[in-house]
């Protein structure tokens, strides 16, 4: 499925790449290997190119530097958080065309019907769309398509995914928004832990099937450097199958502390769930959990949950406020943390492409630079990940404040 929200409704232009010129490194190759020696780029990837009509993903011709850029947003329809991040990228697009420089338009695609694939629609942007680069959604799974598509064609993928996994793909074009679930994970178990009694053993939750194998994995990474126990994970239906089961176990197993780590609609209702269940134990979870969802499915069981977030200086503050007014004013309800991201990633996306002739965008990573965006600096190193200081937030009364001073944990920019 395919939206272009450039408002003409017209196709974006093709623009070329010459193969000789992609640069290429034996420690981020285009196409890694597995050990058996197949290559990770799926036939999914293939037969996308195969239906856009064109197999070479590279097409001839100059870059039109009067031509609008444009930009794909990978949107699967499963996607929690989708309307806040089409919200953020859409505001954004707006202001960043405000500037007298090359316009920007987006194009939205995500599979649709049972048969559909997001690779497809992934590689349908860059081929059919002209998508001079593409915004991944926090949906681990779509970004690791993204990230075969960008593999293949060398455009530029920003990630709103926190998993680990993304930035090891040997993909070097990539940066991401969120700060890494291990970090956050990190800056919860050691902060909360570096308390007077505070908590030993930790339990998770995690959504189900591939997305709870890649948290569960970050969560004991951050464990054991945060020198914590982590019991166990377990797996949570998105259509809450054995809802009631899973709460149950958590709360007979009485561990000290549990990470939520799931959307903020659900990470709320299993919050809600536990407290009524009884637990009276440490209830965390991820920074997007910062979100109007979370404290309207949550209610008063909110009160004591604890996120990570980025530090913000004064000029930071700033820049986010105005951009929550901006938001509010147009679309009439209050910007959650993934709106803010996805602002972030279409402005970083736009200077990227606006400042790079097509053919160069690719050696211009690792970013050199740093931009101020809505949800803090923005800079990167080497492997595309967000440098961050992070502190911990408290819920109270409906909404995020700071913890006590000596509660704070700062993990120090990488």
């Amino acid at each position: 499925m395919k939206t272009d929200c450039s408002g003409d409704g017209s196709v974006g232009r093709s623009w070329g790449r010459r193969v000789a010129e992609i640069p290429t490194r034996r420690d981020a190759s285009l196409c890694r290997r597995s050990p058996k020696g197949r290559s990770v780029i799926g036939p999914l990837v293939l037969a996308a190119a195969l239906l856009a009509g064109c197999y070479c993903p590279w097409r001839a011709g100059a870059a039109d530097q009067t031509a609008d850029v444009v930009i794909g947003l990978l949107l699967p329809p499963e996607e929690a958080e989708g309307a806040s991040l089409r919200r953020g990228v859409m505001l954004a697009v707006d202001h960043v065309n405000r500037e007298p420089a090359r316009k920007v338009r987006v194009v939205v695609r995500g599979r649709i019907g049972q048969w559909g694939a997001d690779a497809v629609e992934a590689a349908r942007m860059v081929l059919d769309d002209g998508a001079e680069g593409l915004i991944a959604p926090p949906n681990g799974a779509a970004t690791h398509l993204a990230l075969q598509v960008a593999g293949r064609t060398a455009v530029p993928v920003i990630s709103l995914c926190a998993d680990s996994s993304v930035s090891r793909t040997g993909v070097p074009w990539m940066v991401r928004i969120p700060p890494t679930t291990v970090e956050e994970a990190r800056s919860l178990m050691a902060g909360l832990n570096a308390q007077a009694r505070g908590p030993q053993r930790w339990a998770a939750l995690v959504p189900d099937g591939r997305a709870g194998r890649e948290i569960s994995r970050d969560l004991r990474e951050a464990a054991a450097a945060a020198h914590c126990k982590l019991d166990g994970t377990h797996e949570v239906s998105s259509n809450l199958t054995r809802f009631e089961a899973v709460v149950a176990q958590l709360v007979k197993a009485r561990p000290d502390a549990a990470l939520v780590w799931l959307d903020p609609v659900l990470a709320g209702r299993l919050a809600r769930s536990l407290r009524d269940a009884g637990f009276a134990g440490t209830l965390a979870g991820p920074s997007r959990c910062n979100s109007p969802a979370f404290f309207a499915s949550c209610s008063q069981a909110s009160e004591g949950f604890v996120v990570p977030a980025i530090v913000l200086h004064e000029a930071d503050e700033a820049r986010l406020l105005s951009f929550q007014t901006d938001f509010r004013q147009r679309y009439g309800v209050e910007a959650d943390l993934t709106a803010a991201e996805g602002y972030d990633a279409a402005v970083l996306l736009a200077h990227i492409l606006r400042n790079n002739d097509p053919q160069s965008i690719p050696r211009s990573f690792p970013l050199a630079f740093s931009l101020p965006g809505a949800s803090g600096d923005l800079s990167f190193d080497a492997e595309g990940n967000r440098k961050v200081v992070l502190r911990l937030l408290a819920a109270r009364q409906g909404r995020f404040g700071p913890v006590g001073r000596d509660h704070e944990e700062r993990t120090g920019a990488r």
